[in-house]
């Protein structure tokens, strides 16, 4: 196993003091959640079908955003749904694929349409605003995400892509994150490395496909800037919102290298996630699938990455088969020194952490999902960890 170093990286001028002794032993998650959004008089009742975004709004209020149902859904601190507003469609306000939701301090919140490739400005009392377009020059390639700076700027990230490979060879992509300003994807803010895709034989046919253990492009705002990479390599990289070098952030993380007996575990990993539709026809197809299918030379470290509202860098854990949701989160301060893992309850994804509560969607046996928080008791640990000069 290959251990990287803890540590910041940076350009000239910037300085950044030493980690405060931080161990997240003494942190406490909630043995039940605080507040069910989603529920039926309190009582979990799986009221969304694919979450897809969900947003903090003024007074507590909760944005909930489904991908399948093509809505939002608007409720109170305490739980009860407000309002409920979007649906199928091409007019205003309608949606063909919600992304992402995004809020700001001015209570307004958005929602990223990757199908029409345009942005909807709503309010926390359910009244649509305005649709704005995404335009781009000299590129086709789709964005998949935007995120808003913590000074009020604005970015995309572009769709990851195919990359095509010669016969028993593989092929890697690089993903662009952009300014994005009223509405105009404009110049690059960071590039990087993406899937690692492979051409193989399988049943006479050639066919492209991901290789077994393949990374994905990662990225989130960290104040005015963003923090970005590849799942397999924890060294970040972390550029302004205009685009200006500040340098990287390495994680204290073991990095696994891809091995023969990943083939097996990544089977067994899909046909648990089929359940009982799965038969030995398939076992057998997935298992010639996976022989046929070249390894990454990484496991990738983490899934998806977070940054919480004091500051730590939270990086999921990657599950096979495809990276998957998991329940533990490594914490990292600003310098990438590790201060723990915190694992969450089961089926249970985050998706925002402030000081003192952990905001996510929880998934039952039968795919059903609503949206909950639970405390976080970080034992005194309350204190905003400093950034990199150019990103507070």
């Amino acid at each position: 196993m290959l251990l990287l170093g803890a540590g910041l990286a940076t350009a000239p001028g910037v300085l950044h003091g030493q980690d405060a002794a931080v161990d997240v032993a003494g942190w406490t998650v909630g043995a039940e959640p605080v507040t069910i959004y989603g529920s039926v008089d309190g009582v979990a009742a799986g009221g969304f079908v694919h979450v897809v975004g969900v947003a903090r709004g003024p007074s507590g209020m909760i944005a909930v955003a489904d991908g399948q149902l093509l809505s939002i859904s608007l409720f109170a601190a305490d739980g009860n749904l407000v309002a409920t507003m979007g649906r199928r469609g091409e007019g205003p306000g309608e949606f063909s694929s919600i992304a992402t939701l995004v809020n700001d301090p001015e209570g307004s919140l958005f929602a990223f349409d990757d199908g029409h490739q345009r942005l909807s400005e709503w309010t926390f009392e359910g009244d649509f605003v305005r649709d704005t377009r995404l335009t781009r020059q000299g590129s086709d390639r789709p964005i998949a995400q935007v995120g808003r700076f913590g000074d009020g700027r604005w970015f995309a990230r572009e769709f990851e892509r195919v990359v095509a490979a010669q016969a028993n060879s593989v092929a890697q992509d690089t993903v662009g994150f952009f300014a994005l300003v009223d509405g105009v994807v404009g110049e690059v803010l960071a590039r990087v490395p993406g899937g690692i895709t492979t051409q193989i034989e399988l049943g006479g046919r050639s066919m492209g496909r991901g290789v077994l253990l393949s990374p994905r492009s990662l990225g989130v705002a960290w104040g005015r800037c963003l923090l970005a990479g590849a799942s397999d390599t924890p060294i970040l990289r972390v550029v302004d919102s205009m685009g200006g070098e500040v340098g990287e952030v390495g994680l204290m993380v073991e990095v696994e290298p891809g091995r023969e007996e990943h083939r097996s575990e990544w089977v067994a990993a899909m046909l648990a996630m089929v359940g009982d539709m799965a038969g030995p026809e398939q076992k057998t197809m997935l298992e010639t699938l996976a022989e046929a299918t070249p390894i990454a030379e990484l496991v990738p470290f983490a899934s998806g990455l977070l940054v919480d509202d004091l500051g730590y860098i939270w990086a999921q854990r990657y599950e096979l088969p495809e990276g998957g949701a998991g329940t533990e989160w490594r914490v990292f301060t600003e310098t990438g020194s590790s201060v723990g893992t915190v694992v969450l309850p089961e089926r249970f994804n985050a998706v925002g952490v402030s000081a003192d509560t952990i905001l996510g969607v929880f998934t039952d046996e039968l795919g059903r999902q609503d949206v909950r928080v639970y405390s976080l008791d970080r034992g005194g640990d309350t204190a905003t960890r400093p950034m990199p000069a150019g990103c507070s």
